[in-house]
């Protein structure tokens, strides 16, 4: 399974019709020659407060999908924007 596809899996735990990629905050994915996978987030605003949850979930999900090494990181510019919403 590719990584991409394990985030579609990952709820939004306030919109939880709606994936973490879906909700556009998924900004970016990098897995490095060692196979650890940085995933780039922005939130939805800065003081949200399931984002902690949200990385909380995303590292437990693609460690379900077989990657040990997970990293999640916060990028806050550009500001989310509902236009991102796919």
């Amino acid at each position: 399974m590719v990584v991409w596809d394990v985030l579609e899996t990952v709820m939004d735990p306030e919109v939880p019709a709606l994936s973490v990629v879906d909700l556009g905050i998924v900004r970016d994915v990098d897995v490095d020659e060692d196979g650890t996978v940085t995933v780039s987030i922005t939130p939805t605003y800065s003081g949200c407060p399931a984002m902690h949850v949200i990385e909380d979930d995303i590292v437990a999900a693609l460690h379900a999908g077989g990657w040990p090494n997970v990293k999640v990181r916060a990028v806050y510019s550009p500001a989310w924007t509902t236009d991102w919403i796919g």
